[in-house]
C-alpha cells in the first residue's frame, strides 16, 4: 500500500563546511567577536538564532525546537546508565574492592556530561556519551575481580588507556583504521547496531527473554507490560509515517505515564540507590594507584589493551553506523570531526578515572535522538545539560520503566536497516565478513565482537587471495621464463616434423 514505507529521517548529505572541526560552534562563537546582530529584539529568539547559527542548524535541514527533543530523547534513552553503572562498579568482590556507589553514580553523571558536551561544541555532531556497558562489566569483574587490582589501581588502568586513545585519536590512526573498512563492512555496522538496538528493545519489553533450552526464547504473553510495549510501538510508528514532531517522545511519556497509572511493576526500583547519591555534591577525586596497576606488567598490560580495544572499535563503528544514519557522511563515507568523537571519548574516560567509572564511549542510543532529527552538536549539549543535571532529576528519572524506551530502540533498529542494501553480497569476500558483522553483534551482545569478527575475517581471507595470486603470479612468470629459454617447442616440433616428412617424400 502506498505511504507504508518509512524513509528514515536523513538530512541531506552535507559538504566539509558543515561537519567537523571547521564547523565548531566555539570556533563559529570566538570568531563572531562581536559582530554578531541578532534580526530580533527578544532575547530568547536572539539566542535561538544564535545558536542555529553557530551549530550550523539550518545547514543541516534541522531546527532548533528539533535538536532541543533529539537531545532530551537522546538522554532519556541512556538515563539507565546513570542506576546501572553505579551498581555493576559498586558491586563489592571477594576481598571486599568496590567503587563506592555515591561516587560512581556522580562520575557516571559529570563524565557523560564533559564528554557530551565536548563532542557537541567542538565537533558538532550529535552524539551522546557516558560509561560503556559491557567496559564496566569488565572493569568491575575482570580487572578489580579476576585481577585482584584495587580500585584505585584498576581506574589507573582506565587513565592509562585514555591517554593511548587520545594520542591515537591526536595522530589520526583511529579515523584512518575505520576510513581503511571496504564500504559493505561500514554498511554491515550500521546494520548490526540496528538489530542490537531492537535485540535489547525486545527485552526491555519482555518479547525475548532467556531461555535454559534454546538460549533465547518467547517472553510471558500475559505481561501487560509487554502489551504496553508493543501498543506504544504501533503508536509511535504511525506517528512517525505522519512524520508527527516528538514521536519518539511521545511513545516514552505514553508508556511512563500509562505504567504509572495502572500501576504495572516497575522493575526500576533499584533505582531508588540512587536517591541518596547527594544531588550536585562536589565528585569524589581518587588517587589512581600506578604502583599497583603496574606491579604485574602482564595484567596491566592485558587490562589496557582489552579496553582500548574495546574503545576503538565499538565507538569507529557507533559513530559511523550513527552518522550514516544521520546524513553526515562526506563523499567518501567518512565522517568528519570523527577525531574529535574520538578525542571527547578519551577525555571523558580519563576525567571519569579520577572520579570513580569505567571508560566512556559514544552511545548507541544516540541513534535515537538521530531518528528523532538531532544533526548538530546542540543535540549533544541538551543531552550534556541533561546529565549534568542527573543527580538532581533521579525522582524523575525512577518513573521511566526500561520498556518506555523500547519502542524507540525496535524503531531505531527498523530505520537502520536501510543500509543492508549498499552490502554486496555476490562478492564473498566481504559478504561473509559483513555477515559475520551483523550476525555476531547481537548474538554476542557485543558491538566490538561484531565488528572484531568481521575485520579478522576479512583481513584473514584479504591475505589468503593476495598469498594465492601473488603465488599464481610467480608461477606463471617462473613457466615463462623457461619457455624463454628453451624456445618455442610446438614451432621447433613441428619444423622438424616438416623436415622429416620432406625427407621420408
Amino acid at each position: 500500500m502506498e505511504g507504508t514505507y518509512v524513509e528514515p529521517l536523513v538530512a541531506a548529505q552535507p559538504s566539509r563546511q558543515l561537519a567537523g572541526p571547521e564547523a565548531s560552534p566555539v570556533a563559529a562563537l570566538a570568531t563572531a567577536n562581536g559582530r554578531w546582530r541578532p534580526s530580533t529584539e527578544s532575547p530568547f529568539e536572539s539566542l535561538v538564532e544564535l545558536l542555529e547559527a553557530a551549530f550550523h542548524v539550518r545547514d543541516r535541514g534541522s531546527t532548533f525546537g528539533r535538536e532541543v527533543r533529539a537531545g532530551v530523547v537522546t538522554w532519556v534513552t541512556m538515563s539507565y546508565i546513570v542506576v546501572v553503572n553505579p551498581m555493576i562498579l559498586s558491586a563489592t568482590s571477594a576481598d571486599g574492592a568496590a567503587i563506592p556507589f555515591k561516587a560512581a553514580c556522580r562520575a557516571t553523571c559529570l563524565s557523560a556530561a564533559v564528554a557530551s558536551a565536548f563532542v557537541g561544541l567542538w565537533a558538532n555532531l550529535p552524539f551522546g556519551l557516558a560509561a560503556g556497558m559491557g567496559l564496566n562489566s569488565y572493569l568491575r569483574y575482570g580487572v578489580i575481580g579476576r585481577l585482584g587490582l584495587s580500585p584505585e589501581a584498576a581506574l589507573a588502568c582506565c587513565f592509562t588507556q585514555a591517554l593511548l586513545f587520545a594520542a591515537l585519536a591526536a595522530s589520526g590512526a583511529a579515523d584512518s583504521m575505520q576510513a581503511m573498512l571496504p564500504s559493505s563492512l561500514k554498511s554491515a555496522i550500521t546494520v548490526a547496531i540496528g538489530i542490537f538496538q531492537a535485540f535489547v528493545g525486545f527485552q526491555l519489553m519482555g518479547l525475548v527473554v532467556k531461555s535454559e533450552r534454546t538460549f533465547v526464547g518467547l517472553g510471558d504473553l500475559m505481561q501487560p507490560t509487554l502489551w504496553l510495549a508493543l501498543a506504544a510501538t504501533l503508536l509511535v510508528a504511525v506517528l512517525l509515517i505522519r512524520k508527527t514532531k516528538g514521536a519518539l517522545l511521545v511513545g516514552i511519556c505514553f508508556v511512563t505515564v500509562a505504567s504509572n497509572l495502572l500501576g504495572l511493576p516497575n522493575s526500576n526500583d533499584l533505582m531508588g540507590e540512587v536517591a541518596v547519591s547527594g544531588g550536585l555534591q562536589a565528585p569524589t577525586w581518587f588517587g589512581l594507584d600506578f604502583g599497583a596497576a603496574t606491579a604485574d606488567v602482564k595484567d596491566f598490560g592485558t587490562a589496557v589493551v582489552c579496553m582500548l580495544f574495546i574503545v576503538v572499535f565499538d565507538t569507529a563503528g557507533v559513530q559511523h553506523g550513527i552518522g550514516q544514519q544521520a546524513g553526515l557522511l562526506d563523499e567518501d563515507g567518512r565522517l568528519p570531526g570523527a577525531a574529535l568523537a574520538y578525542m571527547g571519548s578519551a577525555i571523558g574516560t580519563g576525567l571519569g578515572a579520577f572520579m570513580g567509572t569505567s571508560p566512556v564511549i559514544i552511545h548507541n542510543e544516540s541513534a535515537a535522538g538521530v531518528q528523532e532529527g538531532g544533526r548538530t552538536g546542540l543535540c549533544a549539549v541538551i543531552t550534556a545539560l541533561l546529565f549534568l543535571l542527573s543527580p538532581l532529576l533521579v525522582p524523575l528519572i525512577e518513573l521511566i520503566p526500561p520498556e518506555a524506551t523500547a519502542p524507540c530502540l525496535v524503531l531505531v533498529g527498523t530505520m537502520m536497516m536501510v543500509p543492508v542494501r549498499d552490502v554486496d553480497f555476490t562478492d564473498l569476500r566481504v559478504a561473509l565478513p559483513a555477515f559475520l558483522i551483523i550476525c555476531v553483534t547481537p548474538m554476542t551482545f557485543s558491538i566490538s565482537a561484531g565488528i572484531f569478527s568481521g575485520i579478522f575475517s576479512y583481513a584473514v581471507l584479504s591475505a589468503v587471495l593476495a598469498c594465492s595470486d601473488a603465488a599464481a603470479r610467480l608461477g606463471a612468470s617462473l613457466a615463462g621464463a623457461g619457455d624463454a629459454e628453451r624456445g618455442p617447442p610446438r614451432v621447433q616440433g613441428m619444423a622438424e616434423l616438416g623436415r622429416g616428412s620432406v625427407e621420408v617424400c
